[in-house]
């Protein structure tokens, strides 16, 4: 049974490794475009030579390729995290079969070594 979860975790670990990686590479340089997620306002000052329109296109577009990145490290660390998980489960198990085999491996410190 841990063989099984272990499998389907380092599965979904890669698909979500895989989803970020391919959603940064259509973003950033496929000229792919990102959620809206920040939406400031143009900004109007007013100096001694008169009130002056500050467009905050350019920091929005900014903003939202900022936080889309961070998203997507936080996916791959997820995906990267369960795919480890999973990956100890496979070693556990082989491990715990190895001992299964041979179990006075225990008693002598050379045969752990083996294993």
């Amino acid at each position: 049974m841990n063989k099984i979860f272990g499998y389907l975790l380092i599965c979904a670990g890669l698909l979500f490794v895989f989803f970020s990686l391919i959603g940064m590479y259509k973003v950033f340089a496929g000229g792919g475009s990102v959620v809206a997620v920040v939406q400031l306002a143009d900004v109007q000052l007013n100096t001694q030579y008169g009130p002056v329109q500050m467009p905050m296109k350019g920091i929005n577009a900014i903003a939202n390729l900022g936080l889309f990145a961070v998203f997507m490290f936080f996916v791959l660390s997820a995906g990267s995290k369960l795919a480890g998980i999973g990956s100890g489960m496979l070693k556990n198990e082989r491990i715990y079969d190895a001992l299964a085999e041979n179990p006075q491996a225990l008693q002598n410190p050379d045969g752990v070594k083996k294993l």
